[in-house]
């Protein structure tokens, strides 16, 4: 998986020492009482670890290998990194990865304690971390990553990151702080991301390649008109995919989209819900099915293929496991419970919420009755700011207005939802408020008859709530 890796400055010299030990003990021991009281375990031992001993994560990556892979952004990091974790699975390869999603520096700092002995020495030599774009620059200065992917840059936890712009800086300096020979992979219908300045590192870009024409193309979207990250005029675009991704050029500073190295060159989606790919990794044409829905995972799976592809990863590993893909934990995730049908999507910032519900507008098409469940909460772990929920685009839930049996509405944001539902003209007599999510759950399931589906969108602290109560 590519040329032998540079170690970190200082860190080829680093032995296991007390304090490390300590904090790999004290980490492992939180997880197992953690796992034994059934109350997860993703943050608070590497917590409690990097407070005994801050230069534990350097001293874990040490002993990564070439191949360890950080992916960062707005939307799409956990499903990348699972399908990314899922092809070096499929060509033999055993990686460290951060299924459970914790991508602050105190759940890589878990992920790393749980994968090692108790003498901290780590089986995997690879690692696929799907990283928060806050924590970047910090985790890439201690894992020095041989491979960095970016996604994406979309309004996301305002309160915390302030805009986009601050999000571009914080991924920029996480960048600048990758090893010299690190690997770097853009996406190129993002001109944030794109705009990323790589310097010497090699840098490369994928995105959609797609005809003018093809049936099944998504179209241009209402969004706000972007700013060119380089000198702040509006972008001109000759086509948009979603939200402000798609072809675009800078009228004054002659700033534009780059040409891809790895492209989707076309796709149809299937009845399943999938969809069949063509793609091109450096030229080489590359057949594959992803069963996973929206145009969102079309961006997720070519990103994953890039990556694969860069680390020396073959073909039938990339096409076996994309085929083979299921949902992350919320991502279009499926349930059957008591005869009904629910489907689970995490919603945390407009560009992410209006394209789930864009396909979710096809997905129950057929569908002979309809609920919804919307929970939204403003705790830290969400973002205290929720202004963002003014700018949900409701117009795809029209073509399930006819079939849509009850709302149920959840969640520290209840009422706030329910007031947007209303300025679209959805009937407060359809809305049930229940603001604790387990309750709302199992009052939504109720009022679904058997058969009949139930739609679940939530942000992170309320879909983990309805997750663990679904999992009883």
């Amino acid at each position: 998986m590519g040329t032998p890796r540079k170690k970190p400055a200082g860190a080829a010299h680093l032995r296991v020492g007390w304090r490390n030990l300590g904090a790999i003990y004290l980490g492992k021991s939180l997880i197992w009482a953690s796992r034994l009281l059934k109350q997860g375990g993703t943050t608070l031992p590497g917590r409690a670890a990097l407070r005994l001993s801050p230069q534990l994560i350097l001293f874990f990556s040490a002993q990564l290998g070439p191949g360890t892979t950080a992916i960062t952004g707005t939307n799409g990091k956990t499903t990348t990194a699972a399908l990314l974790a899922s092809i070096c699975k499929e060509a033999g390869r055993r990686c460290l990865h951060n299924a459970a999603g914790a991508n602050l520096a105190w759940g890589i700092a878990s992920t790393l304690i749980e994968a090692s002995s108790w003498k901290g020495t780590l089986p995997e030599r690879y690692a696929v971390l799907e990283i928060d774009e806050g924590a970047f620059p910090a985790l890439s200065e201690k894992l020095h990553p041989r491979t960095a992917l970016v996604t994406n840059i979309f309004r996301d936890q305002l309160d915390r990151f302030g805009g986009v712009m601050q999000v571009r800086s914080a991924i920029q300096r996480g960048v600048q702080a990758l090893p010299p020979d690190a690997r770097l992979l853009l996406n190129a219908d993002d001109p944030l991301v794109a705009s990323i300045d790589g310097g010497s590192r090699q840098t490369l870009y994928y995105g959609l390649d797609l005809q003018p024409r093809q049936e099944d193309a998504p179209g241009s979207r209402e969004e706000p008109p972007l700013s060119c990250p380089h000198c702040r005029q509006e972008l001109r675009y000759s086509r948009l995919y979603y939200a402000h991704l798609g072809r675009y050029r800078c009228p004054s500073c002659g700033f534009y989209r780059p040409e891809p190295e790895f492209k989707l060159r076309r796709f149809s989606f299937t009845s399943a819900g999938g969809a069949d790919l063509s793609l091109s990794l450096r030229g080489n044409p590359l057949q594959a099915t992803l069963p996973l829905p929206g145009i969102y995972n079309l961006y997720n799976a070519l990103s994953a293929a890039a990556a694969a592809w860069s680390c020396g990863l073959p073909e039938e590993a990339i096409v076996k496991a994309l085929a083979a893909a299921t949902p992350p934990a919320g991502r279009m995730e499926r349930y059957r419970v008591d005869s009904r049908n629910l489907l689970a999507a995490l919603i945390k910032n407009p560009a992410g919420a209006n394209e789930v519900l864009r396909t979710l507008s096809g997905e129950t098409a057929h569908d002979r009755r309809v609920h919804l469940l919307i929970a939204i909460n403003d705790r830290i772990a969400d973002g205290t700011d929720i202004s963002w929920l003014e700018e949900i685009d409701f117009s795809p839930l029209n073509t399930m207005r006819a079939r849509l049996g009850s709302i149920t509405l959840s969640g520290t944001r209840a009422r706030e939802v329910g007031q947007r539902l209303e300025e679209w003209d959805f009937s407060a007599g359809k809305m049930l408020l229940a603001p604790a999510p387990p309750q709302a759950l199992r009052r939504a399931i109720a009022r679904a008859e058997p058969g009949e589906k139930l739609i679940i969108l939530a942000n992170y602290t309320a879909m983990k709530e309805l997750r663990r109560r679904l999992a009883r």
